[in-house]
């Protein structure tokens, strides 16, 4: 089984292509393009490596968000395109899901924090201590600080001794989260702690042996919180 994956919901562009249990190629771009003009082409690249047609492919999957309004437009629109073209299945999983399947087997608390700018990030919690992630908690928007308090109450809970942070919401408020946990916060390396396409086709994967595919025509990005447009307009006041 062929399974294209397509991340754009962040400032990272991937893509990536896995035959069964094994990885097969991946691209991965944060150099400040526009996923206008990187993804597609990194789509063309990973499919001539593997010398394959979009035909060839058994499902498509897809980031879904939470993260950039435009990036979960765009990554959405290309792997709709291509599903329905061919004809094919079509996954669609959360950003922060994605992201938290960078690691396994840990008994640490995953954390995955999205920069969602005005001072808030998204985020959610899970359990890794198999070899995918479980969600504790709901997906939020909130202030770090409001993050943090989420997260202890977890640590608690759980009984965990500590935790780890990935993602650029990390990145952009790491001394604030450093401040409020000390040394219960371990830092992950540099290759763990961005979304990566792989993960999002492992993932993808275990749907499609559940045969659990979304619905091609009514997919849609899971934003958690209003676009500033939306704001503007006063949608959600009613």
């Amino acid at each position: 089984m062929y399974i294209l994956a397509i991340d754009s919901a962040t400032p990272v562009a991937g893509v990536a292509l896995i035959r069964d249990e094994q990885l097969i190629a991946e691209k991965f771009a944060n150099i400040g393009l526009t996923h206008s003009e990187t993804l597609m082409p990194m789509v063309d690249r990973v499919l001539k490596d593997a010398s394959l047609q979009a035909k060839d492919v058994d499902a498509f999957a897809v980031t879904i968000g939470p993260g950039s309004f435009t990036g979960l437009r765009i990554g959405l629109a290309a792997a709709k395109g291509l599903a329905l073209a061919v004809d094919k299945p079509l996954i669609g999983i959360s950003t922060l899901e994605v992201l938290a399947h960078n690691l396994s087997y840990s008994s640490l608390l995953m954390g995955t924090v999205l920069d969602a700018r005005k001072g808030e990030i998204y985020g959610a919690c899970f359990d890794v201590s198999q070899a995918y992630p479980r969600r504790l908690g709901e997906e939020m928007a909130c202030s770090p600080g409001i993050f943090c308090q989420h997260a202890d109450r977890l640590l608690q809970e759980t009984g965990r001794t500590g935790l780890v942070l990935l993602g650029d919401g990390f990145i952009t408020y790491r001394q604030q989260f450093v401040d409020y946990w000390g040394p219960k916060l371990q830092i992950a390396p540099l290759h763990q702690q961005l979304p990566r396409a792989a993960s999002l086709a492992s993932l993808a994967r275990l749907r499609a042996l559940q045969k659990d595919y979304s619905d091609r025509l009514l997919l849609r990005p899971t934003y958690i919180r209003l676009s500033e447009a939306q704001n503007r307009l006063g949608v959600g006041d009613l």
